[in-house]
């Protein structure tokens, strides 16, 4: 007979507690904080990036231009979703599959309802923003959630997807990387 089954519950119940209490879209337009430029600095160097330049966009439109750039760079997109599939067989690893995907489900359906009123409230407190606007910010934060609670199930506390998160718990919103910067709103 083996041993008792590792269930993720309470690593992500702590997640799930952070997720509530975030500033998720709060500081959009707002100049960027020093901790706001470490956390950006710290992502992008542990995504192997690290000579970029941190650019603020300042509202909706500029941040739905600068998604749009030809200049975006899918590397960044690239590096992040290898990451995240080397975390997700190391989580599926240390947890049987119904315990895994259970919580964590349940963790990104609730953070996905939560950042989409918090990106909706946004954009309405700023103005200008497209509709479409609002769920690729919410679905951005939701991906955020669900990275880092890979990363802290495959017990990786030097994942990038630390300081990205602190970046959306923070209340901005990391776009992306448009040819040498990090762009974050």
């Amino acid at each position: 007979m083996s041993g008792p089954v590792a269930l993720p519950g309470p690593r992500l119940e702590e997640l799930r507690a952070e997720v509530r209490t975030a500033s998720w879209f709060a500081a959009l337009g707002e100049p960027l904080t020093d901790g706001d430029l470490a956390d950006a600095k710290t992502y992008v160097a542990a995504l192997g990036f690290h000579r970029l330049e941190t650019h603020q966009a300042r509202d909706w439109p500029e941040a739905e231009r600068l998604l749009q750039s030809p200049d975006w760079s899918p590397a960044w997109w690239d590096r992040e979703e290898t990451l995240r599939r080397a975390l997700l067989v190391e989580a599926e690893g240390r947890y049987p599959e119904r315990a895994l995907w259970w919580p964590l489900t349940e963790l990104t359906t609730e953070a996905g309802d939560l950042v989409h009123g918090k990106a909706a409230m946004a954009a309405a407190r700023m103005g200008k923003a497209a509709a479409a606007s609002i769920h690729v910010a919410a679905g951005a934060a939701s991906q955020a959630v669900y990275q880092l609670a890979l990363a802290r199930l495959a017990e990786h506390a030097a994942s990038p997807f630390e300081s990205k998160f602190r970046l959306f718990a923070a209340g901005r919103w990391p776009l992306g990387i448009i040819g040498t910067k990090l762009v974050v709103f």
